[in-house]
């Protein structure tokens, strides 16, 4: 009645009904999330400090709420029982996922949502998490520290264990960032991992340095031996690791190698507060193993004592105190140290006798003597003690300690990885050209692009081109990565990598100019590139005057795969056949080399010579086929690789001269001492003439940067290359095939090769206006090297003469041992004296 003549309806009702349903299990619902949340939190707590550090924080905490707030009702042990949520954790470590979610959901119900909404917990969480400080904190952050207790306990019985790479800084100087991070990332991970099986406590990472300890939080009788083995397994595991990661970051990291250092003693943990706390140890103790800590003035703080056994150790190899060792004996285990030759040196504490830590030593039958103490041993197998995986390669390091880190023998291996990596760099690059040609031609059938016979020749008749000419095109408004998806055939990717092994068989056995040179000129080619690439590309710049105009910055080079793609395709292949010997020498000694390529740039047109007539082998069709989209890119592709190549012969002074013209040309036409602006054929440079033009030059200067990118890089690295630069032309000028002897004015040549050639070509990269960050890295990395070589390299240059001539005596010595031998046999036929002669050529 009510609904019919007075119009009321029940639908508020229902409505109220529905919504009240609705709040209640939103509620809900919003109530298990904040216990999740409130359980993911206490896991943070608890992995960033010790049990002992926990209480103590949260009894600070609710003491400064309490003066601040008023009373504040803690939560009772009953709703949060944080210790035993630890020793359910603990309990439950390698039970597999399920074991551990439900310890979770099972404590989970035991708090109170009150304790997480706003308690001492939540605000130490958000005050360690936050990544600066907020109002929020001000008030913590301005708090008289005398007002706060200190939160430290001395742990009498420790040891602690420090580990660096040992060529780091050198290998890092060579690299992206993304490169350095992925190698501590993936390192470090692996660390933590086994820290976590054996009950290590890692301390902390500060730059390439690892800090662990064991007898803290919880006191153990056997951390000594447990940080040894834990110590062992990190070796192991870094070995197989930087092998395995050569192929992602290039050469040189398999050649990387840990210096480890133990000390045990007395340690002081607490938590230094402030805008970022911290837990750290202190002591003496941690005072013994890194005095020479290198860049990382940071560590100095509280590094002192351990830390200086792994500064004063060596590549590949524990060292251990004397304490340490003590402890190791009387574990039984002294058949492990080795005494160090002679103490160590350590400030503030004088000579120090350490031991080597070689766990894949036997026990002995007889006792052995350390320090005066003896211990009785006997044989056992260590391959149980440190339950090592039994994989091929695991099993390979573990049987003969020499194999630990020291760098691979088998040379066809390490080239195995130096090969797939170059293919995988050159690979990167051929993705960005099939995934342009998907943009600008979906559909069509230009992959299919077969070179004819006319297309397959590659002259040098012509005069070197003064720019390539790059395609006027529309450049996209918006920019695209390439997808990850994006993959070429594997019958392409076959014949990629069975190029790239080709070439590396090519390339001779000599000191300076073999595929090891090759690979890091692409490295340092790829990183170059990369800086074009991605210095301008950023959200914020391309959402506010689009990638088209940032593409025009970079002269196009950013928005050009095949170029890029031929840039990385010349650092492989521009000294394929190199015998060791200049230009100059080849021309007077009238190889037929130098009268094919009419005396000039002999080696370099040889080596485009042979890298392009097998990449023009029908056998590599489809691989053809990925590069070429027509004709036309085929001719770009020839023209830029000769340009690119032929731009590290430096001792053309008529090639260098037209450089230095068509360089003022491009970026500085005011200087141009022709005071015109016209290219080769006289006409006026037009805006797109000018920006190949540019381009041009871009990538000849990427080439030549990275043809001498050890003089650009750190010390180590410049003094690597330049040792065996000295011994390949040593070995040319005593087999008669070199005009000068290094050995005469190595040192002055080097300061006049920085001051004319170096530092001008690192500045040019700066003028270029492409390169970010690296256009300032390449010229302080110059500079700085020039300096110390200026300071250090006359010592240099005179301990790199002894070096090869001791070893050129002992190679003498080493051949007429076999020439006598064959003089014996062969005396009564009357061959003497040229089994003499032809020992003394070979040597």
């Amino acid at each position: 009645e009510l609904v019919t003549h007075y119009g009321v309806s029940n639908k508020p009702v229902q409505l109220s009904v529905v919504a009240a349903c609705f709040f209640i299990l939103s509620t809900l619902y919003r109530q298990k999330i904040i216990e999740r949340s409130a359980a993911h939190t206490t896991r943070i707590v608890h992995s960033l400090y010790p049990a002992f550090i926990r209480d103590s924080l949260f009894e600070n905490a609710q003491n400064e709420r309490k003066r601040n707030d008023g009373p504040v009702h803690a939560p009772s042990k009953s709703s949060f029982e944080l210790k035993n949520y630890e020793d359910d954790d603990i309990s439950n470590r390698g039970k597999g996922n399920n074991s551990r979610q439900a310890s979770y959901r099972t404590k989970s119900l035991k708090m109170k949502v009150s304790d997480f909404v706003d308690t001492p917990t939540t605000q130490l969480r958000r005050f360690l998490n936050h990544p600066a400080p907020s109002r929020e904190y001000d008030y913590n952050l301005n708090t008289p520290i005398i007002e706060l207790d200190p939160i430290a306990e001395v742990f009498e019985r420790t040891t602690v264990m420090f580990a660096d790479i040992a060529g780091f800084t050198a290998w890092c100087s060579e690299r992206e960032p993304s490169q350095v991070f992925r190698l501590l990332e993936t390192v470090y991970r692996e660390f933590d991992i086994e820290a976590s099986k054996l009950g290590v406590f890692k301390v902390e990472t500060v730059g390439d340095c690892y800090v662990a300890v064991t007898g803290l939080p919880d006191e153990r009788e056997d951390h000594a031996i447990t940080i040894a083995k834990y110590a062992v397994k990190c070796m192991l595991k870094f070995n197989v690791l930087t092998k395995s990661l050569e192929a992602n970051l290039g050469p040189g990291t398999a050649s990387l190698g840990m210096r480890f250092g133990l000390h045990s003693g007395p340690v002081t943990a607490g938590v230094l507060r402030g805008e970022k706390s911290r837990f750290q140890l202190f002591g003496d103790t941690m005072n013994v193993y890194h005095f020479n800590v290198r860049a990382h003035s940071c560590i100095s703080v509280f590094t002192r004592k351990a830390s200086r056994m792994e500064s004063t150790g060596e590549k590949n190899r524990i060292q251990v105190s004397q304490d340490t060792a003590d402890l190791i004996i009387t574990a039984g285990k002294g058949h492990w140290l080795t005494p160090r030759e002679s103490p160590i040196s350590a400030k503030g504490k004088g000579s120090i006798q350490t031991y080597w830590l070689k766990p894949g030593k036997k026990r002995r039958n007889s006792s052995v003597s350390y320090n005066g103490r003896r211990s009785e041993t006997s044989a056992m197998s260590e391959e149980s003690e440190l339950n090592v995986p039994k994989s091929s390669f695991h099993h390979a390091l573990q049987q003969s300690w020499k194999c630990i880190g020291i760098e691979n023998n088998s040379r066809l291996v390490a080239k195995e990885r130096l090969v797939r990596w170059n293919a995988a760099i050159l690979e990167s690059f051929l993705l960005k050209i099939v995934d342009n040609r998907n943009n600008f031609y979906p559909g069509s059938s230009l992959s299919n692009f077969t070179p004819s016979q006319e297309d397959k020749v590659l002259s040098f008749s012509e005069k070197l081109s003064e720019s390539i000419m790059f395609p006027d095109m529309k450049y996209p408004e918006n920019y695209c990565k390439v997808s990850s998806s994006m993959a070429i055939s594997s019958v392409a990717r076959a014949e990629l990598i069975e190029y790239v092994a080709r070439i590396s068989s090519l390339y001779r056995d000599v000191p300076f100019h073999n595929f090891e040179h090759a690979s890091h000129v692409t490295m340092s080619a790829n990183k170059l590139l990369n800086k074009v690439c991605s210095s301008f590309v950023n959200e914020e710049e391309v959402s506010s005057t689009g990638y088209a105009v940032v593409t025009e910055r970079t002269f196009g080079i950013s928005a050009d795969p095949l170029a890029q793609f031929v840039v990385v395709f010349s650092s492989l292949v521009h000294d394929v056949d190199h015998q060791g010997v200049p230009n100059a020498q080849l021309v007077k000694e009238e190889d037929p080399l130098a009268a094919q390529f009419q005396n000039r740039s002999v080696a370099e047109k040889r080596s485009i010579t042979i890298a392009w007539d097998i990449l023009m082998e029908d056998r590599y069709r489809e691989l053809q086929s990925a590069i070429f989209v027509n004709g036309n890119e085929m001719v770009r592709f020839k023209q830029l690789l000769i340009n690119t190549v032929l731009a590290t012969d430096i001792a053309d002074k008529e090639r260098s001269a037209a450089g230095k013209i068509r360089w003022q040309k491009a970026f500085h036409p005011s200087k141009n001492p022709s005071g015109d602006n016209l290219d080769s054929s006289g006409n006026e440079l037009d805006d797109v003439s000018l920006r190949s033009l540019k381009a041009t030059l871009v990538f000849e200067q990427i080439m030549q940067a990275s043809d001498v990118a050890h003089t650009m890089q750190h010390w180590e690295t410049f003094r690597k290359w330049n040792r065996r630069l000295f011994q390949e032309l040593s070995k040319a000028y005593k087999e008669g095939r070199g005009a000068i002897d290094p050995k005469e004015k190595w040192y002055e040549n080097e300061i006049g090769f920085f001051d004319f050639y170096i530092i001008p070509l690192a500045k040019k990269l700066r003028e270029c206006g492409v390169f970010g960050t690296a256009e300032r890295e390449y010229l302080d990395y110059a500079l700085e090297n020039r300096r110390r070589w200026e300071e250090e390299g006359r010592d240099i240059a005179k301990n790199m003469i002894i070096e090869y001539e001791a070893a050129t005596a002992a190679t003498t010595l080493s051949t007429a041992t076999g020439a006598t031998g064959a003089t014996g046999t062969t005396g009564t036929s009357g061959t003497t004296g040229t089994t003499g002669e032809t020992g003394e050529t070979e040597s």
